[in-house]
């Protein structure tokens, strides 16, 4: 005897056989046990989740004699028996893909009007009834209205959205739903008992049960897929990747950890790894976000042993829930554009280091102003050329300014002594002595003139501490700053797109160092400080932007200004004249 494939071979025979389709098992044989039948019937939904096969085993129980409790045909009957002759006059079964024109139509409504040769019913299958043509359709109108007492339509079809409105509204219409993940898994469980097949582990079955997409037919063609490729009866990992040219579950943990833990080399080894084995990127990418999707809910009920098969449960404990929200949403978003690029290998690589890298990028962002250069320049270049273990004279500080036809840029400090000094030895107390002095100079020299403000507060958090000045930044002030007598109230929202720079601050220990800077500041004991994190919609409605976007805007504004100032010039108009020109660009000094 032939192989016959499993999805062929446990096809389901009787309504009870159906999983997850309990809607429409009910209604139909409720219709049998009450005799109310319609005359068409549209069974709609994706491919391989049960229409057809339904659509027969209902044809089959319209002509049956003697049909059980259950409605079941009874497969002993002569109607039965002649419907599994598949020689049937009695019922029809159409393929619309290849049966579309309106010849073939009326062909069929031709031979409509002839009694069955036996029984009570005449049964029409039209599949995939969404490839008929218009024509087809209105040729089938008027039947479909007002067909014979003896006839029945089933047709079955997985874009009902092509069908005409006035097919539609003459049929009773029934939508499959597609099958759960836990659906599919039981009925593979099921299938593997009954075929003596052992899995690895159950996780082979998991992703077996999500490469089929809620079709019981895919998933059982991947299945023999599987079974083809094996040698045996027992399924290992390797067997399973090979055979569907996926990645391994425990390459795709290792990705996982080694970019949570911020392995760079175990990343990048692992992954050129499975692409030198030819799996798919969108495979590699789809599964990664699979289980990093199963790890982030099992972070929400604190449960890690229901992953410990995708991420190391060390790491699991250490990354904090925001962190792999953030994780998540930042390669899904990544994902989207490195698909699609030019060299998508190395793009989707470069964005999953780059996440891999996430706590060295931001520490690096904290220290670089928008225009990339380190805020902390010149307090470095003071440090570089100050001794640390003598005492020094007052500096003389030379503030050199280039003019710049659009804007004056200050130019970092450089320091000059009067008469270069030889070191000398000097006690500890000596040296103790003058790291207080300085202190005290640096003290004087970050003092902010004029009333006390929230600029005036970035101003002074930039000179004392600039790496807190620049993560401030990307946050705002939202409402009043309140001021008293010995307390000061304020409250500072960060956008959604500077979550990362909340979750820094949004600890007790940074705030606290805030809060320092505070009371410096606004010379005051109490310190009211909140932060929170504005939601896109709320930010829109209140127009809240950060410091930074909005030093931003105002950088763009001037330099258009300062374009349209330099286009109004009386030399550049003469020019252009007598050249007979006109000014393509201008480019400022600061955009080269």
């Amino acid at each position: 005897m032939s192989y016959q494939v499993l999805a062929r071979k446990y096809r389901p025979a009787k309504f009870q056989d159906f999983v997850g389709q309990e809607h429409i098992v009910k209604t139909l044989v409720n219709s049998l046990r009450d005799d109310r039948l319609g005359h068409a019937y549209i069974f709609s939904g994706t491919r391989g989740i049960g229409k057809t096969t339904i659509a027969r085993i209902f044809a089959k129980a319209l002509r049956c004699e003697t049909r059980d409790e259950n409605q079941n045909p009874c497969g002993e009957c002569s109607a039965c028996q002649d419907f599994d002759s598949a020689a049937s006059m009695n019922v029809v079964e159409i393929d619309g893909a290849s049966n579309n024109s309106v010849d073939d139509v009326r062909e069929l409504i031709s031979n409509i009007s002839y009694l069955p040769s036996s029984g009570k019913y005449k049964v029409y299958i039209i599949d995939e009834v969404h490839m008929l043509s218009n024509s087809a359709f209105n040729a089938l109108l008027k039947t479909l209205e007002e067909p014979p007492e003896h006839a029945v339509f089933l047709m079955a079809t997985t874009e009902p959205e092509k069908l005409l409105g006035t097919v539609l509204s003459r049929c009773q219409r029934f939508d499959f739903v597609n099958a759960t993940v836990e659906e599919l898994k039981s009925h593979i469980i099921h299938i593997a008992q009954l075929e003596n097949i052992t899995f690895a582990n159950s996780e082979l079955i998991e992703t077996l049960a999500k490469l089929g997409n809620g079709s019981f037919r895919d998933t059982l063609s991947l299945f023999d897929q599987v079974l083809s490729f094996s040698f045996g009866q027992d399924i290992s990992e390797d067997i399973f990747a090979q055979a569907l040219g996926i990645a391994k579950l425990s390459s795709i943990k290792t990705l996982i950890d080694s970019t949570l833990s911020e392995n760079i080399e175990e990343l990048t080894n692992t992954f050129n790894a499975l692409i030198s084995q030819n799996i798919s990127l969108q495979n590699i990418v789809k599964s990664l976000l699979e289980n990093l999707f199963s790890i982030v809910i099992a972070k929400d009920f604190n449960d890690k042993s229901r992953v410990l098969s995708k991420v190391d449960g060390d790491i699991f404990d250490r990354t904090t829930r925001a962190e792999l929200y953030w994780v998540y949403e930042t390669l899904a978003k990544d994902f989207t554009w490195t698909l699609e690029s030019i060299i998508p290998t190395d793009a989707t690589l470069l964005a999953m280091r780059k996440v891999a890298l996430r706590h060295q990028i931001i520490a690096d962002t904290q220290v670089e102003d928008s225009a990339g250069k380190p805020k902390a320049q010149v307090v470095a270049e003071t440090e570089e050329v100050l001794p640390q273990s003598i005492p020094t004279p007052k500096p003389e500080v030379e503030i050199q300014v280039e003019e710049v036809i659009q804007e004056e840029v200050v130019k970092p400090h450089k320091i000059i002594f009067d008469d270069p000094i030889e070191p000398q030895e000097e006690s500890r107390e000596e040296i103790q002595e003058v790291e207080s002095i300085q202190a005290e100079s640096i003290e004087e020299e970050v003092v902010i003139e004029g009333p006390k403000s929230w600029d005036g507060f970035l101003q002074f958090l930039a000179k004392t501490s600039p790496v807190m000045g620049a993560n401030m930044e990307q946050g705002n002030l939202i409402g009043d700053l309140v001021v008293q007598l010995d307390k000061v109230s304020l409250l500072i929202g960060y956008p959604t797109g500077a979550k990362v720079f909340f979750d820094h601050m949004n600890n007790q220990e940074t705030l606290e160092k805030v809060r320092e800077h505070l009371r410096k500041y606004f010379q005051v004991q109490e310190i009211d400080l909140s932060i929170e994190l504005v939601e896109k919609k709320k930010a829109e409605e209140t127009d809240f932007k950060s410091k930074f976007e909005i030093n931003i805007e105002n950088e763009n504004i001037e330099k258009q200004n300062q374009r349209k100032e330099i286009e109004g010039d009386e030399m550049l108009q003469l020019a252009s004249s007598i050249f007979n020109s006109k000014v393509d660009k201008i480019i400022l000094n600061e955009d080269e």
